[in-house]
């Protein structure tokens, strides 16, 4: 019995470090102001898109509407092969906005990373904003984003994603674990350890982004722009990579309404782990579902032995010393703290959750709007 409790306190104590040291960052990382002198940066804006058609015309209107000079705006949106009415509605749009620009593939080009490497070239401008064609940026999105790049003379930026739902449980579910997702962002990026990153609210400089391109592997997977990206430029040597602390950069997302696109989300998120190059994300990645899977193996264990019933409590206990502090920093920061009252309840079944996610993450076959992009 004594090998299982040394196992755990092995693996609690290296959590709590390895967590203290992202919350660390968290605290660390500067909160931005969208509000800045007047600006003559010229912005691109990438928008890779397939079968679209009911987000993009939610989405130009927020772009076409920011606080920010439209005559320092291109936006180019990069067609992915869409068999829905997505091309007809940026082509009727672009017809009244001279800043908007209709990119499509060609037959031998397909997926993500593709759609945003073709932006890239095609982009007239030194820094380059992505968002996802489901999202929905706040009207200080581009000004909070230019704001960060110039103060801070950054490279990348990643900016704040997050959730918007109904009041149900699995959508409190769903913000939480993104808040949990946007402090390790933070905290990561911080203290150079980068794990993370959405392309959902990303920035970053266009020459950069080609000095990159020796360490950005577009033939490992079609997805994955963000996170592989972010580690191609610190595998680079990259240093100067931010997060923008700022509730004036917000873009948002919808979040799941079942629990089996959910599912299939998360699995296909976090299929890309095993092709992770970072030591800090392998580590990370590895850490994390070692804990949560020990806790259920003690978990069912304990209805055989009782003792293994005091080790999932030390656990969880412990888990939640460092998890709890961290994520009422995060929500407080975005003014939704009122989520950690159901902190305790969340946090139980996260342990089955990313257990099941992870089993289950590298075996079958995963689509997305009618594609495979994973065997």
């Amino acid at each position: 019995m004594m090998v299982f409790w040394i196992i755990a306190f092995a693996l609690v104590i290296t959590y709590i470090l390895w967590i203290g040291l992202f919350y660390y960052g968290w605290i660390r990382t500067p909160a931005q102001s969208s509000l800045s002198d007047v600006t003559n940066t010229f912005v691109s804006i990438l928008v890779p898109v397939r079968n679209e058609e009911l987000n993009i015309l939610m989405l130009l209107e927020d772009l076409t509407k920011q606080d920010y000079p439209q005559n320092l705006i291109e936006i180019i949106i990069i067609d992915d092969h869409s068999t829905d009415l997505t091309p007809d509605i940026i082509r009727y749009f672009a017809k009244r906005h001279g800043n908007i620009r209709y990119i499509g593939l060609s037959n031998d080009e397909e997926g993500k990373k593709t759609a945003l490497r073709k932006g890239v070239f095609a982009s007239r401008f030194a820094v380059i904003l992505t968002i996802d064609a489901d999202c929905k940026p706040s009207p200080l999105w581009v000004w909070s984003m230019v704001n960060c790049f110039n103060k801070t003379k950054a490279d990348l930026v990643a900016g704040p994603v997050l959730m918007q739902g109904d009041r149900k449980f699995f959508s409190k579910f769903q913000k939480l674990e993104y808040y949990s997702l946007l402090g390790s962002t933070a905290g990561s990026l911080y203290t150079g350890n980068p794990v993370m990153c959405s392309s959902a609210n990303l920035g970053f400089r266009k020459d950069t982004y080609f000095a990159a391109g020796g360490h950005y592997n577009d033939q490992v997977l079609s997805s994955g722009d963000d996170v592989f990206l972010l580690l191609a430029m610190h595998k680079a040597g990259i240093e100067n990579l931010c997060f923008l602390k700022s509730n004036d950069g917000i873009v948002t997302t919808k979040a799941q309404s079942e629990l089996a696109g959910f599912f299939k989300q998360r699995k296909r998120w976090t299929s890309k782990s095993r092709h992770y190059k970072s030591k800090a994300s392998v580590f990370t990645a590895i850490l994390i579902f070692i804990i949560n899977f020990y806790f259920v193996i003690c978990l069912f264990s304990g209805i055989l032995f009782y003792p293994f019933l005091l080790i999932g409590a030390f656990i969880f206990i412990s888990k939640s010393l460092i998890d709890f502090p961290f994520l009422f920093s995060v929500t407080t920061f975005f003014r939704e703290n009122k989520l950690m009252k159901y902190f305790p309840v969340i946090q139980f079944l996260y342990f089955f959750y990313i257990s099941f996610t992870v089993i289950t993450a590298f075996t079958g076959v995963f689509y997305w709007k009618g594609r495979i992009v994973k065997k």
